[in-house]
């Protein structure tokens, strides 16, 4: 059996409504479905995301597809080596491909040895897995009503988007525990949006409403000061932005940095390298939990199935599925009380819907840091919040 064909389809997922983060506001999820076809017809699923689909699509066509056909898909290693070490001066962005090619050969492997996915991981270690709800910035009682519609559903962990203003995000937290009691977990996510000082500032405002996690308060590149930030505030600290791959986990190791990894299979080059960090934080007794780039159902599904083979994710997970209009599969997921179960399907389990095509198009660049389209509206914000 050999690898016959690459296929990459974009896809536009637009938001129920816009979600207002710290740098910006945004609309759609775009990603990248991959499937690799074998001559005798079996199919493997991937899907990329990240910052620029157009450039990951060229990267896994243009770049990567020479080096797959004719592949034998049992090779993973050696077919995952070859392309690591042909992106290896352009890896930041190649990591984002190399990710869905990743999941593909995964999903293709374990349809042939017929066993999910999780078994190649590590086999499984729990039936569900958790996630959370996810609210994005807006008026505080606002937010509360979504917090409470969260909780009735059945979740008992939400995560919350902050750092456009402290005073604001104190009411928003205030509101939000004052409707859902004392026994829902709340965590905040900055996206690096402050400085050492200010993180401190907010985090020791809110720790008062009795905080699980703060993600990534200041900028990623700043390791000494998210130790400071780790050192000065009664609450753990997680690395998001900072920790992307293997040798990033390692600085924050050795800086003692942080008490959590946000782990990206999609940053980090896929479901095997984030195993690796992964069992890296837990050797190192760091907590583990998954962000969330904005994925369809295919590579939601593929972190669902790392986080089932793995001992070391006590939090529930991050996930936009909820605020999707629509999906790429067949059958779409289905969580319950915030609980995704894993089937024992082969490989991931999923079949893409007869008419995904329907949400193919090209990608809407919306800009990282802005809430609209107006170059003269743009305000630095990494940092920048005093």
């Amino acid at each position: 059996m050999f690898i016959k064909d690459v296929i990459t389809t974009p896809v536009l997922i637009p938001f129920k409504k816009p979600a207002k983060w710290s740098g910006g506001t945004r609309k759609n999820a775009p990603a990248l479905i991959v499937q690799l076809i074998t001559d005798e017809g079996v199919i493997g699923y991937g899907e990329c995301v990240g910052p620029t689909i157009s450039t990951i699509q060229t990267i896994v066509e243009k770049e990567f597809k020479p080096f797959l056909i004719g592949k034998d898909p049992m090779q993973t290693e050696l077919i995952l080596h070859q392309l690591e070490e042909y992106i290896l001066n352009w890896s930041q962005i190649g990591y984002y491909a190399l990710a869905g090619i990743d999941i593909a050969l995964l999903d293709l492997k374990a349809k042939l040895l017929n066993t999910p996915v999780y078994n190649l991981l590590g086999g499984l270690y729990r039936k569900e897995v958790s996630f959370s709800g996810y609210l994005f910035i807006d008026d505080p009682l606002v937010n509360a009503k979504e917090a409470e519609e969260i909780v009735a559903r059945g979740y008992d962990e939400i995560k919350i988007k902050v750092g456009r203003d402290i005073d604001l995000d104190t009411r928003r937290i205030q509101e939000i525990r004052r409707a859902v009691g004392p026994k829902v977990k709340l965590r905040i996510d900055a996206n690096q949006i402050w400085s050492v000082s200010s993180a401190i500032k907010a985090i020791n405002r809110m720790a008062e409403y009795d905080l699980q996690l703060v993600e990534q308060p200041i900028p990623y590149y700043d390791i000494d000061g998210l130790a400071t930030v780790s050192q000065s505030v009664p609450v753990p600290i997680t690395a998001d932005e900072s920790c992307t791959t293997f040798d990033t986990a390692l600085r924050l190791i050795e800086k003692r940095a942080v008490a959590a990894f946000t782990v990206y299979p999609s940053e980090a080059g896929g479901l095997l390298k984030a195993k690796q960090i992964v069992e890296l934080a837990n050797s190192c007794g760091i907590w583990c939990v998954t962000g969330s780039w904005a994925e369809t159902g295919i590579a939601t599904l593929a972190n669902a199935h790392l986080i089932a083979a793995s001992r070391n994710f006590p939090f529930a997970n991050d996930t936009h599925y909820g605020w999707y209009t629509s999906d790429v599969l067949k059958n779409p997921l289905s969580f319950r009380n915030g609980k995704l179960a894993l089937s024992d399907s082969p490989g991931l389990g999923v079949e893409l819907a007869p008419d995904f095509n329907g949400l193919a198009k090209e990608e809407i660049r919306e800009m990282v840091f802005y809430d609209d389209e107006s170059a003269e509206n743009y305000q630095p914000r990494i940092g920048m919040l005093l």
